[in-house]
């Protein structure tokens, strides 16, 4: 399927929203032309570099090459993540890993992007591939890897207090530590913080662009991706959120109190939903998320659905044990990165969404097998409506 899907990505000539400007990038060096679209490039330009100097070597100098590169990052991504799943899950054996990865690879709001001229299958398999490197005790490599990550997207320094943490926390937990070692764990991932501080004072904005940063502000915080997240996650693990609610429904009986959670939960997403990004008035191609935020912000009934969806998956996945115990940080470091951006896209949840599916304890073969199919069906959709040029995800 993977395959397929490559063909036709490779086969399509249109180029589809921001792939003008990162197939532009990636052209200018391929060409010995080192300057910056600083006008309208946001990022670092460490996955431009990488795919143009990709294309340089196979001479393949075409938007068809970089998506095939892409698609080859895609894969690179997909092995990542095999890798953390198996340091997080030491229990798990090779081949419930290797089906947790067959999921993540099915996971529809990553796969189509796997074909595209984007920098976020990059990015996140970079920090994948760290995640299992902090696992495996590697902490000069993970350092490394989310520098490199943040050379593609400079926000992956939020994830840096999550990978300390699961560095030190094990200390913690075989006895009082000295400084000195807890330091000679966490410098890495220091260093790339202060990396990022170094460069921000430079630049100026944590946008690269200083043109795009009334678009991407730095000292801004939105809801509007929390709850977004929260009502992809719904969709995408209708089975987990039903069993979740129905345990915590039963906790309920006990803690009376907690009915209040989902109550303030729905009455926060209503009293904050907001669709006032201009990127999000879009729908020229057809932009699905799109469509989704303005239908809710022009229907009360699909507002209430929305909200209702979104509670459930806070109800429903909030209790999921995670391993290691230090996983936990994943949602105080999940919240920041997705307040962090005033566009609400489904993009900006692919890192918190597979680090939360390498840590998460899996339920029965019957749940996952359906979760699966589902997936895959979906997933298949979204890469025909987008190649064909029916929508855009």
């Amino acid at each position: 399927m993977y395959l397929a899907i490559a063909v036709l990505a490779l086969c399509t000539p249109a180029q589809f929203v921001d792939e003008p400007v990162h197939y532009g990038q990636i052209d200018l060096f391929d060409h010995g032309d080192f300057r910056l679209f600083k006008p309208f490039l946001t990022m670092l330009p460490g996955y431009h570099a990488l795919v143009s100097a990709l294309l340089w070597a196979m001479d393949w100098r075409s938007l068809a090459g970089a998506r095939f590169v892409s698609a080859l990052i895609g894969l690179c991504t997909i092995g990542a993540f095999y890798l953390a799943r198996r340091r997080a899950w030491n229990s798990e054996d090779a081949r419930a890993a290797a089906t947790a990865t067959l999921q993540f690879g099915l996971l529809p709001i990553l796969l189509p992007y796997d074909f595209l001229v984007y920098t976020d299958v990059l990015s996140l398999g970079l920090v994948l591939a760290a995640s299992a490197a902090t696992m495996s005790g590697r902490h000069l490599l993970s350092g490394v890897l989310m520098i490199a990550s943040m050379c593609v997207r400079q926000t992956n320094v939020i994830w840096l207090p999550l990978l300390a943490g699961v560095a030190i926390l094990p200390l913690w937990l075989e006895g009082k530590p000295t400084l000195r070692r807890r330091l000679g764990l966490a410098w890495p991932y220091f260093a790339g913080a202060a990396l990022f501080v170094a460069y921000w004072l430079w630049n100026g904005s944590i946008s690269l662009s200083r043109e795009q940063t009334a678009m991407h502000p730095d000292w801004s915080l939105h809801p509007g991706n929390i709850w977004f997240a929260l009502f992809l996650c719904s969709l995408l693990l209708p089975l987990h959120v039903v069993i979740g609610c129905r345990e915590f429904a039963s906790r309920m009986v006990a803690k009376p109190w907690l009915a209040l959670v989902p109550l303030a939960a729905f009455a926060t997403i209503w009293l904050t939903f907001r669709v006032d990004h201009p990127f999000n008035q879009l729908l020229e191609p057809l932009t699905l998320h799109n469509a989704v935020l303005l239908q809710c912000r022009d229907n009360a009934w699909c507002l209430v659905a929305y909200c209702l969806i979104a509670t459930a998956a806070l109800c429903g996945l909030a209790a999921t044990p995670l391993q290691p115990r230090a996983a936990r940080l994943l949602y105080p470091c999940a919240l920041l990165a997705l307040a962090g951006f005033w566009v609400v896209e489904q993009r900006y949840a692919l890192i918190p969404l597979a680090l939360w599916l390498v840590f998460r304890e899996r339920m029965s073969a019957r749940i996952e097998a359906a979760t699966t199919a589902l997936w895959a069906i979906a997933a298949v959709c979204l890469c025909l409506g987008t190649f064909s040029g029916r929508f855009f995800p």
